[in-house]
């Protein structure tokens, strides 16, 4: 299209220039072949000029080359090389479009341009005829097929350029081909363009995969029917793993268990054929919900279940009309009545083996009559011997309707789980779903649609019947001093800012008033002004050091003329704390030479600088390694920032993986001396101890991140002498101090040679790269080592208070004494410190003596030139004088 573009445009140009020129020649006749060949040829090499030279600016990337020469400064290490890169775009998941600089904005422009700029085609990762996945076109189709129809679907949520929407698209195609006779159905759809659809299903991810069950269930306050979402929150993106996932979605409860033979009589009937499963397993065989839901009304499925653990010899029961089994290896387990009379012999099952094609086949030769279409069931928690109206069920058909509704309904008793100990900003809605206030309650909804993904939404119900009635009521009251519920309000909004410890922080009420109504603007200044602004404030002076900082953590940056940090970008930087490094550099204008650095075009802009994760610890240790740079290519919302980082973080884990070995398995938690003896000790090489305060310290959350952290650095290190333990400084904390480890400088690592006696304890943050730095530094004698001559033991089951005696002994250096090198005031300027602290405290100290020695090399330079030149002065008037 670009080239046939161009030869119109030329042959248009070259038309009106032959016009002109055949009429200041007068002529009006054909030019000649020569100067018709002349021209093709200009015309086809001014072609081929301008394709190449658009194909060379679509391929530059920039690239940021670091290296280690600590005499040079930041910026004279970071090198620009243009050279063809495929990282730039790895995170890109949309087409560049024109960005403003505001928050509130670019919301229309978006609209009206996500069509066209983030379409994509679900056929090009699915063959309608061979994949075995359904592409819906739109969320009309998604809702009409999917929430109004008794069907059970998986359905993939993906974005345009999205790789691992891409990568998993075989393994989604064969779970759909697998599970096609239990007719649990497969379908995909692209958010782009159904925006409304991704923010009623809250997709906070692509590829999402969501399940749907065959029933509604009833809401009785908003009174809607709909059916739940179920997301897939597995990291295995296999056939297996998507399998075992789909058949969690199908409904659980039409199948039958009993507990007894006598139990049976109550439950086969004339009207349809029972089947009967005899089990000794907990759970009910997927392919059996299969058929009890599929095959609905036309046959009957019962489980009969019995316990395998007995001593008894033949422990399996023997179902009504069969013969006692003599084996136990005989007992029939799978038999059908056609009826209602126990005494005639069942028909046994037939098949080779207990697979779901052979068990349908056997089913579909006994079935009942032919039912017609059935209509979506509802799920209703009524109360005991509570029938539904007439008047009820008509209205629940008049409003059956797709629900949009942004909040998750929770409940009081799990409120401390889902908000407190979460480190996620939430914003809690208490209401009261009445019907005066249900439409206050919708319209205050409703107005959260543009800060969607910014922060969990949750609503806690303060007129629910039932027994959390009044646990409901008392949490609002605390949670609101008092001020709802209340005669008037329909609703009361608190906000959750992230923390690590929202115990200890405040939370923040939206006091709603005629000046303050309820709206998009107002909450997000509510939103904004609460949030904590984590983002680093960049400048001329401190722009290398934050690239050279930390260089294995991707740091996310915008570039913009704006006094503050925008709301959005600290709820984005809040949000993937853990993830990113995030800064904001202020442009003076669009001339700035730090955006000519950067190749920056225009503002604002955000891009994201990374190192590949393919680079080894080893590379990293040797203090060579490349930057690469990726701009954020689509308009600045938060929900598109959000999945590109979203993007980035897992393509960046996807390396991480591909790299590490899959043996590597999860480093042990050390509680007796035993244990540490067989993992540490007995092992030989290195062994690094990740120190790392339990669950009794810290939260649940916090502690499984950790222990991840450590999990990957094992893998970071895996083919190296290292092996790898946790133990908890906490409730070890003679063990832990005899490393230096105290609950300040936890979590920490100490890497610990134990026939030489000697240790390494890292001071800095636990990151996995930074943990797997420590080790290789080690490793290669980069790093002082301290002696310990007695490792303490670890005593089981922990410490109490007053096994607090030991006392760490003094640091063993074989070189010198920190003491003389340090003077006598170590003892009090040192007070506290731990030996890998004095350790940094003494390198500074040598630092600082060089670059003062260095000072006054260069003060006795300067001074015997400007003696010389002295010199030759006295000998020129010398001379003079002579003369004279």
């Amino acid at each position: 299209s670009l080239s046939l573009s161009l030869s119109r445009t030329m042959s248009a140009t070259t038309r009106r220039r032959q016009g002109r020129e055949r009429k200041r020649r007068g002529s009006f006749v054909r030019d000649d072949g020569c100067w018709s060949a002349a021209r093709r040829f200009f015309v086809v090499v001014s072609m081929t000029k301008i394709a190449i030279l658009m194909m060379m600016m679509m391929m530059v990337a920039p690239r940021w080359v670091l290296f280690d020469d600590n005499n040079e400064n930041a910026s004279s290490r970071i090198a620009r090389r243009t050279t063809r890169s495929t990282s730039a775009g790895v995170f890109a998941f949309a087409s560049a479009s024109d960005v403003g600089d505001e928050d509130d904005d670019d919301d229309e422009h978006e609209n009206a341009s996500s069509n066209d700029a983030f379409h994509t085609e679900v056929t090009t990762l699915y063959d309608p005829n061979t994949s075995g996945v359904f592409g819906f076109q739109s969320s009309e189709q998604f809702k009409e097929k999917v929430m109004e129809m008794r069907d059970v679907w998986v359905v993939q949520f993906i974005a345009p350029g999205c790789q691992p929407c891409k990568d998993m698209a075989p393994s989604f195609s064969r779970a759909a081909l697998s599970l096609k006779s239990m007719n649990i159905k497969f379908g995909a759809i692209d958010i782009a363009g159904n925006e409304d659809l991704g923010r009623s299903m809250q997709i906070s991810r692509v590829p999402a995969i969501v399940g749907f069950g065959g029933k509604k269930t009833w809401n009785p306050y908003r009174k809607i029917a709909q059916k739940l979402s179920n997301e897939y929150r597995g990291d295995a993106l296999t056939a297996r793993a998507l399998r075992e996932f789909a058949v969690k979605n199908l409904p659980d409860d039409e199948v039958e268990r009993i507990d007894s033979i006598d139990e049976l009589k109550n439950v086969v009937s004339d009207d349809v054929p029972t089947l009967v499963y005899v089990t000794d397993k907990s759970e009910t065989p997927s392919m059996l919900k299969a058929l009890a839901w599929n095959q609905k009304n036309r046959i009957r499925v019962v489980e009969v279940t019995y316990d395998s653990s007995t001593d008894d010899l033949l422990p399996t029961p023997v179902l009504p009309g069969l013969e006692a089994h003599e084996d136990e290896e005989d007992a029939v387990k799978l038999v059908l009545y056609k009826d209602a009379d126990l005494t005639k012999k069942p028909i046994l099952f037939d098949g080779e083996s207990m697979s779901k094609d052979e068990v349908f086949a056997f089913a579909g030769k006994h079935l009942g009559p032919e039912v017609g279409d059935l209509e979506v069931e509802v799920i209703r928690n009524k109360k005991d011997g509570e029938k539904s109206s007439d008047g009820e069920k008509k209205e629940e058909e008049e409003e059956n309707k797709y629900d949009s509704s942004l909040f998750i309904e929770k409940q009081p008793k799990s409120f401390e789980q889902d908000v407190t100990e979460k480190k996620e900003a939430v914003v809690v809605m208490f209401t009261k779903r009445t019907d005066e206030c249900s439409l206050k309650v919708e319209e205050a909804i409703d107005a959260f649609v543009k800060l969607q993904f910014q922060a969990e939404l949750y609503e806690y119900v303060v007129n629910r019947d039932g027994t959390d009635i009044s646990n409901a009521v008392k949490l609002a009251e605390t949670q609101t001093m008092g001020k709802f519920p209340n005669k008037e309000d329909c609703f009361s909004l608190m906000y959750y800012p992230f923390s690590d410890n929202k115990e200890d922080d405040e939370s923040y009420p939206f006091e709603v008033s005629e000046d303050n109504p309820v709206n998009d603007a107002n909450l997000k200044a509510w939103m904004y002004e609460n949030t904590p602004d984590i983002v680093l404030r960049l400048s001329q002076d401190n722009l290398d050091q934050y690239l050279a900082t930390d260089p294995f953590t991707p740091k996310c940056v915008l570039f913009s003329q704006k006094d503050d940090t925008p709301g959005m970008y600290k709820t984005l930087a809040a949000n993937f704390k853990d993830d990113f490094h995030f800064g904001f550099f202020q442009a003076e204008d669009k001339n700035d030479p730090n955006l000519q650095k950067f190749n920056i075009p225009k503002l604002p802009a955000v891009q994201l600088l990374f190192i590949n994760p393919a680079i080894t610890p080893q590379q990293e240790a040797s203090g060579n390694v490349q930057m690469n740079s990726a701009p954020f290519p689509g308009p600045m919302n938060y929900i598109y920032l959000r999945q590109w980082l979203m993007e980035a973080k897992n393509q960046i884990k996807k390396k991480d993986e591909a790299k590490s070995p899959g043996k590597v398995v999860p480093p042990p938690h050390v509680a007796t001396q035993k244990e540490f003896h067989d993992e540490c000790e007995s092992k030989g090489g290195l062994c690094a101890i990740a120190f790392i305060p339990g669950t009794s310290s810290s939260s649940q959350s916090m502690f499984e991140d950790r222990v991840e952290r450590a999990f990957e650095a094992a893998k970071l290190t895996s083919g190296r002498p290292f092996t790898w333990i946790i133990v908890d400084p906490i409730v070890q904390k003679t063990f832990a101090r005899a490393f230096d480890v105290l609950p300040h400088n936890s979590p920490t690592v100490t890497v610990l040679q134990p026939r030489k006696g000697r240790y390494a304890t890292m001071s800095g943050s636990f990151d996995p790269r930074e943990l797997a730095k420590h080790c290789e530094l080690v490793l290669n004698g980069k790093t002082r080592t301290f002696m310990i001559q007695d490792v303490p033991k670890i005593i089981d089951g922990g410490e109490s208070e007053d096994e607090n005696d030991y006392e760490p002994e003094e640091p063993i250096e074989e070189e010198f004494d920190l003491s003389d090198i340090m003077g006598e005031e170590t003892d009090d300027a040192t007070l506290g410190l731990t030996r890998a602290e004095l350790a940094e405290l003494e390198r500074k100290k040598e630092e600082e003596e060089l670059a003062e020695a260095e000072r006054i090399k260069e003060e006795e330079k300067k001074q015997q030139k400007s003696s010389g030149k002295k010199k030759k002065k006295k000998g020129k008037k010398k001379k003079k004088k002579e003369e004279l």
